[in-house]
């Protein structure tokens, strides 16, 4: 009498060359009961070959058609997803569409995300019924102009992907919302190479200054996003469905932030609160600027999770038997090669 392998259950991770779609993807191709679909535009791609080159089976699909999500969706027992507003919004075609509307290229991404994220949600929820009790993992952000009682209109790389994870689910798919968990990322550890100079302006003396407009001694959450996302993600699937999560390894000010990076590097390094206006006015491009101040005002009030203190973290899933391991800020900063920001002229 034969046995026969046990049937290995299908994650579907979207965006699966991006940062957190490959952190999601290496650690699910770590256990061997998966089998592991990742989503890409293009599979014929250096980093989608590499993927495939681990055991990942890498598809074609398209954000913005919802056919191709129904296709590669078949089958799933977990679906990952991910959306990306900075995509669009670099994107020089979307800036002389937007200007053509006289729309911000702001607001252009915001609807480009939103309706990919809607996608995926329509797609997903034609396949819900071979999903596990919590196999919808969805990676999303605060709604600011809820969160804030619409002090803030514009925060749109936040407001897009909440208005679709959780709104939109919940008010079209109940049976898809049932089996959701909304996973909140952290600022990214890795953004700095971003916005170097806005991070670590380099002064005449030698020393460093970072200036942004959040206030001193607010904290906010730090993901080491390629390291950790995937390890979160993990620990998430083993949780009863339903819930929300802040995916951090640290939440500390950016005040506590300089002063770790001091003592890392061993140079001086202060935090000092910029306004918006001059945040927006240092910046290489107005508009980013413009999305990123409101991200960093908005830290301070109502903070960056929108001041929801139930959003569950990494210290609460170990506290149910889970593994949840992270990296924390000081770790990453340890592990980082700085050369490139302290040796700026």
């Amino acid at each position: 009498m034969s046995h026969s392998m046990p049937q290995k259950k299908v994650i579907c991770v979207i965006g699966v060359t991006g940062n957190q779609g490959s952190s999601v993807a290496q650690r699910f191709i770590q256990d061997p009961t998966y089998h592991v679909r990742g989503l890409t535009r293009d599979p014929s791609s250096s980093k989608a070959q590499e993927l495939a080159a681990q055991g990942i089976e890498v598809v074609q699909a398209n954000l913005d058609e919802v056919s191709t999500l129904q296709v590669v969706f078949a089958g799933a027992n977990i679906i990952f997803s991910v959306t990306n507003y900075w995509e669009p919004f670099w994107r020089s075609d979307c800036r002389q569409k937007a200007a053509e509307r006289g729309i911000s290229c702001r607001q252009y991404a915001y609807e480009i995300e939103l309706q990919q994220g809607k996608n995926i949600a329509d797609a997903a929820a034609q396949h819900v019924d071979s999903l596990e009790d919590n196999g919808f993992i969805v990676s999303t952000l605060s709604h600011a102009q809820k969160s804030s009682r619409g002090e803030y209109r514009e925060l749109y790389h936040f407001d897009a992907k909440a208005d679709v994870f959780p709104d939109y689910v919940a008010n079209n798919y109940p049976n898809l919302a049932g089996k959701m968990s909304c996973v909140q990322t952290g600022y990214f550890m890795s953004s700095y190479k971003l916005i170097p100079d806005a991070y670590f302006k380099k002064t005449n003396d030698g020393s460093f200054w970072m200036t942004f407009p959040t206030a001193p001694h607010v904290t906010v959450p730090h993901l080491d996003v390629n390291a950790d996302m995937g390890n979160f993600v993990y620990a998430v699937s083993k949780m009863p469905p339903g819930r929300s999560y802040m995916a951090e390894g640290t939440t500390c000010s950016w005040t506590e932030y300089m002063r770790l990076w001091s003592e890392v590097n061993s140079v001086p390094a202060v935090y000092r609160q910029a306004s918006l206006e001059e945040f927006v006015l240092g910046s290489p491009d107005a508009e980013f600027g413009r999305e990123a101040g409101d991200m960093l005002a908005y830290s301070t009030n109502p903070g960056y999770d929108g001041g929801d203190k139930s959003l569950l973290k990494a210290s609460d899933i170990r506290q149910a038997g889970i593994d949840c391991p992270m990296t924390s800020l000081e770790q990453f900063m340890k592990k980082e090669n700085w050369l490139n920001v302290l040796q700026k002229t």
